[in-house]
């Protein structure tokens, strides 16, 4: 599945050694083109995980922090994601607002 969709999924690998414990996915949108701005990017945050005996350690806050800086490096003007219930004050506490579908202003 990675190697069909390199062009716009990034994946991230948190390791305990050789030992994955935690994924991410930045999922990269191309927009239509605007008057003023003609190439226009956003993100979607997928798949956080990391396995239960190791939340809240950090893993979680890394990845994302990862996904955040590639998405910058990217020059993308937001993320969103739509979290799970359980997951919703992990990414308010980096900064994502709004209700069901939460975003990241970029730019």
């Amino acid at each position: 599945w990675l190697a069909a969709n390199t062009s716009t999924h990034t994946a991230f690998l948190a390791l305990d050694g050789d030992r994955p414990v935690g994924m991410a996915w930045l999922a990269t949108l191309e927009r239509p083109p605007d008057v003023d701005v003609p190439v226009r990017r956003s993100g979607f945050v997928q798949s956080v995980f990391v396995l239960p005996a190791l939340r809240d350690d950090g893993i979680g806050a890394a990845l994302l922090t990862a996904v955040v800086a590639t998405a910058r490096d990217r020059c993308l003007q937001y993320l969103l994601v739509s979290p799970s219930e359980r997951s919703v004050p992990f990414y308010r506490r980096h900064g994502f607002t709004g209700d069901h579908r939460l975003c990241l202003p970029l730019t």
